[in-house]
């Protein structure tokens, strides 16, 4: 909207103000965003911390940067800014972890009573049923089948 502006000869001046530029950019170097206007750069400037390569962005772009959409994830990098994939977990990697780590606590269980037939000491009737109940535990679990996972069927761990 033109604001008039009267002069000093009496003489009514119309002057169009310029309008805000609105938006965002962003900058490779300082791996940030900045407005887009002069007034809203103003206090970079005066802080001497604008950057000089910075580079628009449509405000499409910098909504989903912010607000990435299901299955993407939002990425800073040498490129600029953008959304990329999350790529699918391995799941047969994460059972095989699943798996060491109850073999682990398996072993855990068990290394008191190895210790004591190490030892040629004899095991009381409930030790005994206990390392027998861990060991059937332990070669199911060997023989777990990793190819359905996610969903892998887990043993039932022994009561001790």
């Amino acid at each position: 909207m033109p604001e008039e502006i009267e002069s000093t000869q009496d003489a009514v001046i119309t002057e169009e103000i310029p309008k805000e530029e609105t938006g965002y950019m962003y900058s490779l170097s300082a791996r940030a965003f900045y407005p887009k206007g002069i007034i809203s750069q103003q206090p970079y400037v005066d802080a001497g911390s604008l950057p000089g390569d910075l580079t628009d962005i449509s405000d499409e772009d910098y909504a989903a940067f912010f607000n990435p959409p299901e299955g993407y994830s939002s990425v800073f990098d040498e490129s600029g800014p953008h959304l990329e994939k999350i790529p699918e977990p391995d799941y047969k990697a994460l059972a095989d972890k699943d798996k060491q780590a109850l073999l682990d606590q398996a072993t855990q269980a068990i290394t008191v009573w190895q210790t004591k037939l190490l030892m040629s000491r004899k095991l009381t009737e409930k030790e005994s049923a206990s390392l027998n109940a861990w060991m059937d535990y332990i070669d199911v679990l060997n023989d777990t089948d990793l190819s359905d996972a996610p969903d892998v069927q887990w043993p039932a761990k022994p009561s001790n």
